[in-house]
């Protein structure tokens, strides 16, 4: 008898290839569970860090327009500068020399933009221009406030423009004028002291859109002056909810700043004049609701900001929506006529 040995079986049973099946599918979702949780929370750290570009965006920018408010060229005294809105109009002393008028249509008051007499202003919760240049069609928040701004560019035209409007300034007088051809100086019109910048005119507002109107998205806006003259619609920064703004005042005449009031305080007190420093106060939010994220968040501000212009201290936690605040206190040191 011739006894066969039976050789032990080679490879997995049907169970054991089962059971390896069942620990890679595991291991398979883990990864892509974790790769998933991952790149949900990168986006929502990039539109976190594109908030925050935003924010200093716009922050920035304000600031830049508020540190050269005052200033016409050679001066920052706007009782040397003829020819602003508030005198007498002004006759021509060249041929080819175009003293400013008011608009026809689409100025936000008759004569805005050409008035040096008030460099800022503000209106507290409120548009002074829903008939004019802030209409309803731009979907002004409301209870958000407006900012005007006023300067003289710091760089020197190099080239004049048609229809464009200048200032022409030295540190003894100025004229504001409109076009390619300067006007003639009573005083140091030869002097290289002398020279021409363009005249900047900005109202800063919160819109309920950004592309179109009903997308929901809010946005930082201006009116600003460009040639012709004429005023332009300018989106700035989209996801801006609220802009609330307070001045620092000199109470008692040594040009520095006392304390900090809302902008109807400052009318009602005639205190315009007084003005040194401002506060500037951004409320941000995503554009996007980040669900799943516990984005509840309570700012503390001099005032009350507003969502859709209704007055809240708690933000996120009832929309979805990330919120962020940034202000920044700009010392406006033009204003200081000494």
């Amino acid at each position: 008898m011739i006894l066969i040995k039976r050789k032990n079986s080679q490879g997995f049973s049907l169970i054991e290839l089962l059971v390896a099946m069942v620990v890679g599918l595991i291991i398979v979702s883990g990864a892509f569970a974790l790769h998933s949780g991952t790149r949900k929370t990168q986006v929502k750290n990039e539109e976190q860090m594109d908030m925050v570009a935003d924010a200093r965006f716009a922050i920035e920018m304000i600031a830049y327009d508020l540190r050269h408010a005052g200033m016409w060229g050679g001066t920052n005294k706007d009782g040397l500068i003829d020819c602003k809105s508030t005198d007498v109009p002004c006759t021509a002393t060249s041929s080819g020399d175009i003293p400013p008028i008011p608009m026809a249509s689409g100025d936000c008051a008759v004569g805005w933009y050409y008035n040096l007499v008030q460099p800022v202003f503000a209106t507290n919760n409120s548009n002074p221009y829903g008939s004019t240049c802030i209409p309803t069609s731009e979907g002004y928040v409301t209870n958000s406030d407006v900012l005007e701004v006023h300067y003289a560019d710091p760089n020197v035209a190099a080239v004049l423009l048609a229809s464009q409007v200048y200032v022409r300034s030295n540190f003894i007088n100025g004229r504001v004028f409109v076009g390619a051809t300067p006007p003639v100086l009573k005083a140091y019109e030869a002097s290289p002291l002398t020279r021409n910048h363009e005249l900047r005119a900005y109202a800063y507002y919160i819109s309920n859109f950004t592309d179109t109107s009903g997308d929901g998205i809010p946005s930082l806006r201006r009116v600003a002056l460009v040639n012709q003259p004429s005023l332009q619609t300018q989106i700035l920064v989209s996801g801006v909810v609220d802009m609330q703004v307070q001045f620092g005042i000199d109470v008692n005449g040594d040009q520095k700043v006392d304390r900090y009031d809302d902008p109807n305080v400052i009318t009602t007190n005639n205190d315009w004049l007084n003005v040194y420093a401002a506060k500037i106060m951004l409320l941000m939010r995503t554009d996007q609701r980040q669900i799943g994220i516990n984005t509840a968040q309570t700012f503390t501000i001099p005032g009350t900001f507003h969502i859709n212009g209704a007055p809240a201290t708690n933000f996120g936690g009832q929309d979805g929506f990330r919120y962020f605040m940034i202000s920044s206190v700009i010392d406006m040191k033009n204003l200081k006529q000494i």
